[in-house]
């Protein structure tokens, strides 16, 4: 991995763990390249001639649990300068060996029509699993003013509102919701703090 991008990756992770951390989660490094440190220093060829096991090679990046350790999240942070729906693709197989994440994705171009300035703008997440040879992610959509989530083929995702159908971070971890506005303050920090490697 190139210096700037792995820049991107480390100041992306640490975003969302300290995120989730300051609302009460237990955030467990659980990637590879945090597991084996030494794996960082070296080149994607490098990296290949070791032949990790898939499944080592696709652990999620973070495990977060509440701190009653009674509820766990398997999460993989993804950030993009510029983002699609290829991303579900690529994550594809490691949600086969895992059968459910939560991605958590940084977008730092994001569709935004009304010109409005939300950290939630920039910080989306959604649940993707692989069950019964199906893979689908979960979205949202309003219905009746009410917000409802619906699980959707990925194969059958269309790329216009795609951003927006995700959840902001709180639907997803609850904690946040519990700390609404401590949650709101440290997302809107951390966005301010990424605001170099946004667009």
């Amino acid at each position: 991995m190139d210096f700037e991008n792995r820049i991107k990756k480390e100041m992306t992770e640490g975003i969302v763990k300290a995120i989730l951390e300051d609302a009460g989660y237990r955030v467990i490094d659980s990637g590879i390249e945090k597991v084996i440190r030494e794996l960082s220093c070296m080149s994607s060829f490098e990296y290949a001639k070791l032949a990790y096991p898939d499944a080592m090679s696709r652990l999620p990046d973070f495990t977060v649990m509440t701190k009653d350790q009674d509820d766990k999240f398997l999460v993989e942070v993804k950030y993009r300068s510029k983002w699609g729906k290829d991303l579900f693709e690529e994550i594809r197989p490691q949600v086969e060996i895992f059968g459910e994440l939560v991605l958590v994705s940084i977008n730092a171009d994001p569709p935004n029509h009304k010109g409005l300035y939300y950290p939630s703008t920039y910080l989306r997440c959604c649940r993707v699993r692989y069950q019964d040879e199906k893979y689908s992610v979960q979205l949202k959509y309003e219905d009746d003013q009410v917000w409802r989530h619906y699980w959707k083929a990925v194969d059958e995702l269309k790329e216009d509102s795609l951003w927006w159908a995700m959840s902001q971070l709180d639907k997803v971890f609850p904690l946040l919701k519990d700390r609404k506005l401590d949650a709101q303050n440290s997302i809107d920090s951390a966005i301010k703090a990424l605001s170099g490697i946004l667009k």
